[in-house]
């Protein structure tokens, strides 16, 4: 095996499912030496977020079932790793890498970094229609690649993979494999790099103390509770920034607008390579997922970036968020604004101190989150399937 050795990674929609996780690893195996290639679907308008500058992406649109048989063999053609690495268990992804690997006889690696049937349930969840019937229906949900059947039914497959890697110790427990977690790139996320007060005057947030949430918006993320503390602190000069955003969640954020508008700043989606700088304005970093079984499977990506900028992080104790983060920032019970708005409180009383938590969050990132940890266990999981 050498340099020239191509790995494909595969992602489900381009559009918001699995990119960040997906450039992520693929950042990794570029620094290992490896010619990467990123291949999926793009089901939404545009790919979000845009992917680091240094990565190639082949994709098609996405289209439901049968159509997406036709689709799905176009973009086989195109895939031409001497390894396959599939993000999530998905139809659009490990699916499709399934059948190119049975053709092409190469070896697979599929990352988990969800507990994919938690968004309908967990395991309580059983195909109740009629499989026959139910597909010569025009507008059926089976016709969409996403259907938690074809997950259940591929979840059956995932002992057929020559390797395994996950982001959370839930996953790991639940799906066996080797332990990935979330990392970012320090020397590229570094506050020393950035000029806080700069920042924030060149968008006219100068005269703003400025909380910051730069993950998916949906109900369990507890940006409800955020506002619900603004409220009863009700001053007027601390916003909540929201960064980006895919178009499936839109509905959700102009709800969240229509009620709570006065204390919201939104910021277009930024390419993958320029959140630092968004990042560094901020004063505090909000991560207050509520507890369901979507979040306590999750290791959060924004955690990370809070972190490896140095930023005080406001974080509830759902999932792992309690052993990455440690003493390194406030945690809190997740679903109190109380507790939210008295933590806001006490960093702003102190404001100092709370920076000293954010250099400590650095550094425990540099020292288990960073990009050469990422490269390490990766080295090791190939090494596994050539061995």
């Amino acid at each position: 095996m050498t340099n020239k050795t191509k790995i494909s990674v595969l992602i489900p929609d381009l559009s918001s499912q699995g990119t960040t996780r997906g450039y992520i690893i693929a950042q990794g195996l570029q620094k290992l030496g490896y010619e990467v290639r990123i291949f999926g679907f793009l089901y939404g308008k545009q790919i979000y977020p845009q992917p680091p500058y240094s990565l190639p992406i082949t994709y098609f649109h996405g289209v439901n079932l049968p159509s997406f048989v036709k689709t799905a063999l176009n973009l086989m053609k195109e895939i031409d790793g001497d390894i396959l690495y599939i993000i999530k268990p998905q139809l659009s992804s490990f699916g499709v890498g399934l059948v190119k690997a049975w053709r092409s006889k190469k070896p697979i690696i599929l990352d988990i970094d969800d507990w994919e049937m938690a968004y309908f349930g967990g395991d309580n969840w059983q195909y109740q229609g009629s499989l026959i019937n139910d597909v010569l229906v025009s507008n059926s949900e089976l016709k969409k690649p996403q259907y938690p059947l074809y997950i259940k039914w591929l979840e059956k497959a995932i002992e057929k993979v020559n390797g395994i890697t996950l982001s959370s110790k839930f996953l790991e427990y639940r799906y066996g494999g080797t332990y990935l977690p979330n990392v970012k790139d320090t020397e590229l996320f570094d506050p020393h790099k950035f000029d806080a007060t700069d920042i924030r005057a060149k968008h006219g947030l100068l005269n703003y103390k400025l909380l910051m949430f730069t993950g998916t918006a949906k109900p369990d993320q507890g940006l409800e509770d955020i506002f619900t503390a603004l409220d009863s602190l009700n001053q007027d000069e601390l916003k909540l920034v929201l960064i980006g955003g895919n178009q499936n969640q839109s509905s959700y954020v102009n709800t969240l607008i229509e009620k709570w508008g006065n204390w919201i700043i939104q910021i277009p989606p930024q390419a993958f390579d320029d959140m630092p700088e968004f990042i560094a304005m901020s004063h505090i970093m909000m991560v207050t997922p509520r507890e369901s079984l979507t979040t306590v499977a999750k290791f959060p990506l924004e955690l990370i970036e809070a972190m490896t900028m140095a930023k005080p992080i406001i974080a509830t104790k759902v999932g792992e968020i309690p052993n990455i983060l440690q003493d390194t920032g406030y945690l809190i019970e997740p679903q109190r604004p109380n507790a939210i708005a008295d933590t806001i409180r006490e960093i702003f009383t102190d404001y100092p101190q709370a920076e000293i938590k954010g250099n400590l969050a650095r550094q425990r990132c540099i020292n288990n989150y960073s990009m050469d940890n990422l490269t390490k266990t990766l080295k090791q999981v190939i090494n596994l399937v050539f061995a």
